[in-house]
C-alpha cells in the first residue's frame, strides 16, 4: 500500500470522529430536551370522566389532542378564548381516554374520544381545532385525521394552529387552497406539499371552510377572530381585552400582517439550549384550580419549550387541577416533589404553594398594564438568562418582542457544556493518531517477547 494511504485514512477518520462524536452528543441532548418537553405526568389516581352537559344552542368545538403529544399553547390558547364565550361548547377530543402530553411538561385528560363523536356520546363538531402534533403523519393519529376529514366533509370549519397545518397536509383538505403555518415550516411545506399555496407574513389565512394560523401564539388571535365572526365584535372585544394579546383589533376582520421570519445566526440561544439540556435548573410549574389556560401555556411553553431554560415539572396541592374553563391537567403533589430550584405559579397574584427554601415567581403579580400572560415570563427569562434568549423565544412562538431588560447575561452552564463539546471534537480528531501510537509502542514489546 502506498505510504500516503494510511495517513489519508487517519485524516479522514479524524475528521469523521471530530464531527460525529459532538453531533451524537448534541443529538442525545436534543432527545433529552424533547423527552422532557413532552413528558406526561402519571398519577395512581383514576381520573373520572368529565361530567358536563353539552348545550344544544351552542356551536360545538372540538379541540384535538394528539395521542403522542401536542403543543400546549396551540391547544390552550384557542381553548381559553373560545370557551370564554357562551356562543361555543368547547371540549377536547383524543384517540383514547388516557392522559396525553402537552409541551412544557404538561399533561391533560381528554373530555372525549373519536369514538364518542362517532357514536353520538359527544356532539358532532361544527368547528375542529387542530394543534401541532408530535407525529402528524403517524398511525396513532389516523383516527384524528379521519375526524378532521369527517367534520370538513359535513360542512364544518377546520382550524389548523401553527404546525397543525402539517396534520391537515396529511389529509386532502388543503389541496388547492391557501394556508399558513409556523414560519420555519413554510419552506419545507412548499416543497413537500406544492398542491397548497403557502402564505408567509400573515397571522391567519382563511380559505373557505379552512382556516390556518401562523406559529404558536397566533392561535389566540385566530380564535379571537372566530369569536368575532360567530359571536360578534362586542364579545370579541371583551375577551380580547382580557387576553391582551398584542396585534388584536376587534374593529377589523382582516388578518394582521406579521414579520416573515427566517432562521438566522441570532437564533443561537434556541439551538444551544435545545441541544445542551444537562445541568438545567428544575422549575416547578405551580398549578391552581381556576387558573387561566393561556397563563399556564405561556409559562410551560416558554420556560420548557421555546427558551428551553429549565426542566419544568407541573406541581399542585393535588394530582388533578381544573383550569378556568374546565380543562383537567395532571400534576405532581407538591409535598412529593424534591430538587426544585424555583417555583413559578402562573395566573395568580398570591399563592399558598411553597417549597422550603425555593424562590417563588408569580408572573401575574409581575405583569404590567396591557401585558398578556407571555410578557412577564419573557421579561423574567431576560433577567435570568439574558435578553437574547428571551427575544429568540418570542420569535419562536411568533409573539411580538416586548420591552425587555437590557442586560446581557453570560450563560455559564452553556459555555461550560460548549467547552465539553469542543473537547469531545478534539479527542475525536486525535483518536486515530493516539491509536496508531499505541499500536506502534506495543509492536516492539511484542517482538521482544521470548517464544
Amino acid at each position: 500500500m502506498p505510504s500516503f494511504l494510511p495517513r489519508l485514512t487517519r485524516i479522514v477518520l479524524s475528521v469523521l470522529l471530530a464531527v460525529a462524536i459532538p453531533a451524537a452528543a448534541l443529538a442525545a441532548g436534543f432527545t433529552v430536551t424533547m423527552g422532557r418537553d413532552f413528558a406526561a405526568t402519571h398519577t395512581d389516581r383514576t381520573v373520572p370522566a368529565r361530567a358536563r352537559a353539552h348545550p344544544t344552542d351552542r356551536i360545538p368545538v372540538a379541540v384535538l389532542l394528539g395521542a403522542n403529544g401536542s403543543v400546549a399553547t396551540d391547544v390552550l390558547g384557542p381553548y381559553d378564548v373560545l370557551a370564554d364565550s357562551s356562543r361555543f361548547d368547547v371540549f377536547t377530543v383524543s384517540v383514547g381516554t388516557d392522559p396525553v402530553a402537552l409541551s412544557g411538561g404538561l399533561t391533560t385528560v381528554p373530555d372525549h374520544t373519536v369514538t364518542d363523536v362517532r357514536d353520538g356520546t359527544a356532539p358532532e363538531p361544527r368547528i375542529v381545532v387542530v394543534p401541532a402534533f408530535t407525529d402528524p403523519s403517524g398511525a396513532d393519529e389516523a383516527p384524528l385525521r379521519d375526524l378532521i376529514e369527517h367534520v370538513h366533509d359535513a360542512g364544518g370549519l377546520v382550524v389548523g394552529v401553527c404546525a397543525g397545518a402539517r396534520v391537515l397536509a396529511e389529509t386532502d383538505i388543503l389541496n388547492g387552497r391557501r394556508a399558513t403555518s409556523f414560519w420555519s415550516d413554510i419552506d419545507g411545506l412548499r416543497r413537500s406539499h406544492p398542491e397548497t399555496t403557502w402564505v408567509a407574513g400573515k397571522r391567519w389565512v382563511q380559505d373557505g371552510d379552512v382556516m390556518t394560523t401562523a406559529g404558536v401564539s397566533s392561535g389566540i388571535i385566530g380564535a379571537l377572530h372566530l369569536v368575532q365572526r360567530f359571536a360578534g365584535p362586542d364579545e370579541a372585544a371583551r375577551i380580547g381585552a382580557r387576553v391582551d394579546h398584542p396585534g388584536w383589533d376587534s374593529s377589523t376582520t382582516t388578518a394582521p400582517g406579521i414579520p416573515a421570519q427566517r432562521v438566522s445566526p441570532a437564533d443561537y440561544p434556541y439551538a444551544l439550549n435545545a441541544t445542551l439540556p444537562w445541568f438545567q435548573p428544575t422549575y416547578g410549574l405551580g398549578l391552581t384550580d381556576g387558573v387561566g389556560e393561556i397563563d399556564v401555556a405561556a409559562a410551560a411553553d416558554l420556560y420548557g419549550g421555546a427558551a428551553f431554560t429549565a426542566h419544568v415539572i407541573p406541581v399542585a396541592e393535588h394530582p388533578v387541577v381544573t383550569t378556568a374553563h374546565g380543562m383537567r391537567l395532571l400534576a405532581t403533589p407538591i409535598d412529593q416533589v424534591a430538587g426544585l430550584d424555583r417555583l413559578v405559579v402562573p395566573g395568580v397574584e398570591r399563592t399558598t404553594l411553597a417549597v422550603n427554601g425555593v424562590a417563588v415567581f408569580l408572573p401575574k403579580a409581575a405583569a404590567h398594564p396591557g401585558d398578556s400572560g407571555f410578557d412577564p415570563v419573557l421579561r423574567d427569562i431576560a433577567r435570568t438568562d439574558g435578553r437574547a434568549v428571551a427575544a429568540t423565544a418570542a420569535k419562536y412562538i411568533e409573539y411580538p418582542v416586548p420591552a425587555l431588560p437590557g442586560e446581557a447575561r453570560i450563560q455559564w452552564r452553556i459555555l461550560g457544556l460548549l467547552g465539553a463539546v469542543v473537547l469531545l471534537a478534539v479527542l475525536g480528531a486525535a483518536t486515530p493518531t493516539l491509536v496508531r501510537r499505541l499500536v506502534r509502542r506495543r509492536r516492539p514489546a511484542a517482538a521482544d517477547t521470548p517464544m
